[in-house]
C-alpha cells in the first residue's frame, strides 16, 4: 500500500511540543494565553535558527519519518472530505488563489479529457445534450455569448494559435492536397469521355 508524507503532519509533533512548552511556561502567570497568542508564539519560535536546526535534524531521523508516514487511503479520504465540504473556508480560499487553480487544472486536465470523451460516447448523455441545445433559452444565451466581444476575442486567439501550430499546418496541407487530387480526377475523366464521344460522332 502506498504511503504519503504530509508536511503538516510531520510538523505537528514539533508544534505540539512547542505549544505545550509555551503554555506551561505561561501558566505560572495570572492568565492563560489565548489561541492567537500561542499561534504567534509558535511562529516566532519556528523562525529562529535553533528551531530550524532542530526540525531539520528531526526530519532526518528515520524513526520519526516512519511515525509520521500516512496511509495513502487516509490522505485520499481526508482530501475528498475537505474538497466536498462546502463550508470549508480553507478550500474556498484555496480555489480563489490563481496559482492553486492553475496547478489543479493542469493536474486534472488529462482526467477531464477522458471524462468528456467517455460522456460523448454515452447515448444517454448525447440525448440530454441535444435536448439542452434545442432549448430556446439556451439558444438565446449561446447567441448572446457568441456576439460578445470577449468571446470573439477568445475565438480569434484560439484560431491564431491553431493556425500557427506546425501539426495543424501539416494536417491542413495534407487535406488540401487530397482535395486538389479529388477535384482533378473527375475533370480528367470527363474530358476523355467527351473526346471519345466526339470522335465517334465524327465517324458516323
Amino acid at each position: 500500500m502506498q504511503k504519503a508524507r504530509s508536511p503538516f503532519w510531520m510538523m505537528l509533533p514539533v508544534i505540539v511540543l512547542l505549544t505545550s512548552c509555551s503554555v506551561s511556561g505561561s501558566s505560572q502567570g495570572t492568565a492563560q494565553p489565548d489561541y492567537k497568542s500561542i499561534k504567534s508564539m509558535v511562529i516566532d519560535i519556528l523562525q529562529t535558527d535553533e528551531a530550524k536546526k532542530a526540525v531539520a535534524k528531526m526530519m532526518k531521523d528515520e524513526k520519526f519519518q516512519e511515525s509520521v508516514v500516512l496511509d495513502h487511503d487516509t490522505v485520499r479520504t481526508t482530501l475528498i472530505q475537505s474538497i466536498a465540504n462546502p463550508n470549508n473556508p480553507q478550500m474556498k480560499e484555496a480555489f480563489r488563489d490563481p496559482k492553486f487553480a492553475s496547478v489543479l487544472a493542469k493536474t486534472m486536465k488529462d482526467e477531464h479529457k477522458k471524462v468528456i470523451k467517455d460522456l460523448m460516447k454515452d447515448p444517454e448523455y448525447q440525448r440530454m445534450l441535444i435536448t439542452v441545445m434545442r432549448d430556446p433559452e439556451f439558444e438565446r444565451n449561446l447567441l448572446a455569448l457568441m456576439k460578445s466581444s470577449a468571446y470573439r476575442q477568445q475565438t480569434k486567439q484560439i484560431m491564431m494559435e491553431t493556425l500557427q501550430s506546425p501539426i495543424f499546418q501539416e494536417q491542413l496541407m495534407t487535406l488540401m492536397t487530397r482535395a486538389t487530387e479529388e477535384m482533378l480526377k473527375p475533370k480528367s475523366k470527363g474530358k476523355k469521355g467527351n473526346g471519345g464521344g466526339g470522335s465517334a460522332g465524327g465517324g458516323g
